[in-house]
């Protein structure tokens, strides 16, 4: 049984790097990290650690852009979803996003709804592979 807060830290991580992944081993029931593994591992070890072993979802999958989406539509001031909906246009959109939550004091209101949303990938992910959880 995993503690449900390592696979939303493995979630954030990967969101934060998109270029890499991490993983859940199902034989030691832990989330590990590219970095986690030796560069010295001979290619039969490896390929074993990485049998036993599920990806957890990628940035892609995780989807940081539509959870903003899902947060501006739970806005009823018209004024504030339209400025949230303006700051998620162009480059730069999740620090404008984070910067206009800031200067609106809702910043608390958007972490707490992202944490929900990880919270629920997590949730989701572990069922999907039969893995258990605790909260």
């Amino acid at each position: 049984m995993i503690d449900l807060n390592e696979i939303i830290e493995g979630l954030e991580y990967v969101n934060g790097c998109p270029d890499e992944n991490v993983y859940y081993n199902t034989e030691t029931k832990e989330v590990f990290y590219p970095d986690d593994l030796e560069y010295g591992e001979d290619d039969e070890n490896l390929y074993e650690v990485m049998e036993k072993s599920i990806k957890l979802p990628s940035k892609y999958e995780i989807n940081e852009y539509g959870m903003m989406q899902e947060f501006i539509e739970t806005i009823e001031n018209d004024l504030i979803y339209n400025k949230l909906l303006s700051a998620i246009n162009g480059r730069g959109t999740f620090r404008r996003f984070k910067d206009t939550c800031i200067d609106l004091d809702i910043i608390d209101d958007w972490y707490k709804f992202r944490d929900e949303k990880y919270r629920e990938i997590a949730i989701n992910w572990c069922k999907e592979n039969n893995i258990k959880f605790k909260e």
